[in-house]
């Protein structure tokens, strides 16, 4: 299963939140709905039969007492009055059609309809059979039309009390809609407001204990202990960070220890010329001068002199180094020739070629064009190459020195960058170098040997790479080591 980010988690403690309340909402919405509807119903529709059914009731009554009134004096006006109500009856009887849903009730309002239609032809029959002085029974019809209009109205409240059981039973189902929505809205609110706590902590305590175990793991290392490691699972994000915590903390223990070792080596590299210059000096000291002959006076004066620039050197890379990190050395670009570079180089190395017998050939292509670099960086660079080739090259041995001229085509694809460049390479027939250290040689205070700081070629790489070129090792133990590196060529 797919681990879930911060944001993830986040979001779905959010988002199981809103859908809460959005189902709160909707619910809530719903059930309003609903008894908007029923109440819509009760003022608008069963109220209005009910005005109805009362408002036919009292015309059918009026009908009645202008029929009444007709038969009684004769009185066209009279039955006038009775036809002018007959459309009132009419109409609201339509209405009643148009209102009423219910099957019973419209029975019920047929069933009425047809007395009132039957009451009608009552009426018209007793106006024709006086008009041609036909005798009737005149108790009889009155008794028949008296009932007929007594089943209408009390059709007509029967639908009205119906209407009134109808709104009654709707108030009811309301009342219970609303205790019923109220009550799931009230669980529900209280659900989602635990919901949200539990989400919240779960959420706090996946981010806030690895966090804790961070800051525990600072702490450790703001007080020189770089032994912890820390294991978090998740979330990835955090856990990303505990990894690249870790590696920061192999990284600061790997410093420390390369700082121990390099405040060894300085200190060695220090004390040894120290004690020589000292030791040479108590020797030429006035009260041991007399007893030390002329021959063996120069020689304690050119070894004070060698210490001296030993030291001098050792200072001097160790200041090379801090102005570098510190992004304080400028660099002064100049077309450079190779060959006089390599001459000054060479020269300042041949005493010790000499001493040693160490035979160094000089291999440079005809086509070698200038370079374009500052030369006395570069010279700094290649002095330190040379250097190592002698310290490391036992005597007889042979150091070759070669250069070649890259052009654009080929620097793409041997270094991947566009381009010319001039190639230099140093061999020696030294000791070589294991191939699992190639890749270190050139980090900060890595040193393969008892001889030296480790910082000869970490400065060596940052010149060259400063100047846009590569700076490379290939080498067999056991028989020797090539070093290589480019400069922009000047054309």
């Amino acid at each position: 299963m797919k681990e879930l980010t911060v944001f993830a988690r986040l979001g779905l403690g959010y988002l199981a939140i809103l859908l809460i309340v959005f189902t709160l909402g909707i619910y809530a919405t719903l059930k309003l709905g609903q008894m908007s509807q029923i109440i819509s119903s009760i003022s608008s529709i069963d109220k209005e039969i009910i005005e109805t059914a009362d408002r036919l009731r009292n015309e059918i009554l009026s009908q009645r007492g202008f029929e009444r009134k007709y038969f009684v004096s004769k009185d066209e006006d009279f039955y006038s009055q009775f036809e002018e109500i007959g459309k009132y009856i009419d109409n609201d009887f339509n209405r009643l059609y148009h209102l009423v849903k219910d099957t019973e009730k419209e029975e019920a309002i047929n069933r009425i309809w047809t007395i009132q239609e039957q009451y009608r032809s009552l009426v018209l029959a007793h106006k024709d059979m006086i008009e041609k002085g036909v005798e009737y029974k005149k108790n009889e019809s009155e008794k028949e039309k008296q009932e007929v209009v007594s089943q209408q109205i009390q059709g007509l409240e029967n639908v009205a009390r119906e209407s009134e059981k109808e709104i009654d039973r709707k108030i009811a189902i309301s009342k219970k809609t609303g205790v019923r929505a109220s009550s799931i809205i009230a669980a529900a609110t209280i659900f989602g407001f635990f919901t949200a706590i539990l989400i919240a902590f779960f959420n706090a305590q996946t981010i806030n204990r690895p966090l804790v175990l961070l800051m525990n793991g600072i702490r450790e290392i703001a007080k020189g202990k770089f032994e912890k490691r820390l294991k978090i699972e998740y979330p990835p994000e955090i856990r990303e960070l505990a990894e690249a915590f870790n590696d920061m903390t192999d990284r600061l223990k790997e410093i420390d220890e390369m700082k121990t070792d390099l405040i060894s080596q300085v200190s060695h590299e220090l004390r040894t010329p120290l004690a020589i210059i000292k030791e040479s000096a108590s020797l030429l000291a006035p009260n041991a001068i007399s007893s030390i002959s002329e021959t063996r006076r120069c020689t304690l004066v050119e070894i004070i002199g060698e210490e001296c620039e030993r030291l001098i050197g050792t200072v001097n890379r160790i200041l090379d180094l801090s102005r570098m990190e510190a992004g304080m050395i400028d660099y002064h670009m100049n077309k450079v020739n190779i060959s006089s570079l390599l001459d000054r180089s060479v020269s300042s190395i041949t005493p010790i070629l000499d001493k040693k017998g160490i035979k160094l050939d000089i291999r440079l292509a005809k086509d070698l064009p200038p370079a374009m670099v500052d030369s006395e960086k570069i010279f700094s660079a290649l002095h330190n190459l040379l250097e190592n080739a002698v310290k490391f090259t036992p005597d007889g041995g042979e150091i070759i020195i070669s250069g070649i001229f890259r052009n654009k085509k080929i620097s793409k694809r041997l270094y991947g960058k566009e381009g010319a460049f001039v190639e230099i390479s140093i061999s020696d027939s030294g000791c070589g170098i294991a191939k699992e250290n190639l890749t270190e040689i050139f980090n900060k205070f890595k040193t393969l040997h008892a001889k030296g700081t480790g910082l000869g070629l970490y400065i060596a790489k940052h010149i060259i790479n400063a100047h846009g070129g590569e700076i490379w090792v290939k080498s067999i133990k056991g028989k020797g080591s090539t070093f290589s590196f480019t400069m922009p060529a000047y054309l």
